[in-house]
């Protein structure tokens, strides 16, 4: 790599630009400012769960240890064939047997749809049968939402056990930078999405957006809800959930893994802003390209750019650290090593690409879904 400005320059302004979005992402607070003071409104847990004995006594116990328990927690089965249903009773829940799935629906939609009607709540939230709290989670949750109302959603911090698991680190990555770049750019950059995991809203906003049944054929179901509220005038917000909101992603092994980011990800990719895609993109660029310069410069024995590669690699592998740090416990390892998450990351994103938009279809829990709408890849 020549050493001209524009090789020095532009990989440390991206660098830079990276630092400062990841700087002022919003997260929960302890205790939000204003809300009810103390009287707080009907709350309802909405779970959907397909197969998730294996992960939903964790929540349920979680939810049970709140300072400010909801005032219900509906769980519906979604045909699962594991012991979700008896342990979701057991430990108190409200457990709804989902009915055949309608033509024309997915299956998440449509168990968060059917615990919408059953909730009793004012206020509801949705939660991912992987997700675990904190105990002052729900009361930072509705203190939130009361203040900004509309949609609330937070992107939980990834907890990770196996090793496997830390490849999801670029996925992480991705999704939160589009969500820091968001919030420094309003009103410039509308946010364009929500994180399916953890939503917050008022029963009136969600029926009168059209709730899950307005979504009911989208695999992006939580992005294009999230558009419902902007189309409708109501405002949508992210944060991000460390200390607060934690999940374990597929913890069933690779195979499950991939499933889980080919499922979605390349959709949510080309949903993203302009502006956003542009950013992550060229960053992502940088971080793949600084490795390879190295390895091409030692071979050319050009110390000199080897020097500057070098003090590059460190730069982001530091950023990349300090930015995982705020999102998930994926070790000082994974940064030090970044291209080999980063190599799983562009894999995935091209087999999730090749399934979504030349397949048309992607398998999850042993479903098949078809993705039959003509689907084009579009950055907003």
């Amino acid at each position: 790599m020549a050493l001209s400005l524009p090789a020095v320059a532009l990989p440390l302004f991206i660098l830079a630009v990276v630092v400062i979005a990841f700087s002022r992402m919003p997260f929960l607070q302890r205790e939000a400012k204003g809300g009810s003071g103390g009287l707080y409104p009907r709350l309802s847990v909405i779970i959907p769960a397909r197969n998730e004995a294996d992960n939903l006594e964790r929540l349920l116990r979680s939810l049970e240890q709140q300072s400010l328990r909801p005032d219900e927690v509906v769980v519906i089965d979604d045909h699962s064939v594991d012991q979700t249903a008896s342990l979701a009773q057991s430990l108190g829940a409200t457990v709804i047997r989902a009915p055949d799935l309608p033509a024309g629906w997915l299956g998440k939609s449509w168990a968060c749809w059917l615990g919408a009607q059953k909730a009793k709540g004012e206020v509801l939230i949705f939660l991912d049968a992987d997700v675990f709290l904190e105990k002052e989670a729900i009361l930072s949750l509705l203190q939130t939402y009361e203040v900004k109302k509309g949609l609330v959603s937070v992107q939980p911090y990834h907890f990770t056990i196996r090793s496997y698991e830390k490849l999801s680190a670029f996925f992480n990555l991705v999704l939160a930078l589009n969500m820091a770049l968001s919030f420094i750019l309003k009103p410039l950059v509308k946010t364009r999405g929500a994180f399916g995991p953890c939503l917050i809203t008022g029963r009136q906003d969600y029926l009168a957006v059209g709730g899950h049944q307005a979504v009911r054929s989208e695999i992006l179901e939580d992005i294009c809800l999230a558009r419902r509220f902007l189309e409708k005038g109501l405002s949508v917000y992210i944060f991000g959930g460390k200390g607060k909101i934690y999940f374990r992603m597929y913890p069933q092994g690779l195979k499950q893994l991939v499933e889980g980011w080919t499922k979605n990800f390349a959709s949510g990719a080309f949903s993203s802003n302009i502006f956003g895609f542009f950013i992550c993109a060229v960053w992502i660029t940088f971080c793949l390209s600084i490795p390879l310069n190295i390895i091409k410069e030692i071979r050319a024995q050009q110390w000199l750019s080897l020097i500057f590669s070098i003090i590059l690699y460190l730069l982001y592998a530091g950023q990349i650290h300090w930015s995982l740090s705020r999102l998930g416990n994926f070790g000082l390892a994974t940064a030090a090593f970044y291209p080999l998450p980063l190599l799983f990351f562009i894999i995935i994103f091209f087999r999730s690409f090749f399934y979504t938009y030349c397949l048309r279809y992607v398998t999850w829990k042993g479903r098949k879904v078809n993705l039959s709408r003509k689907l084009k890849p579009k950055a907003y």
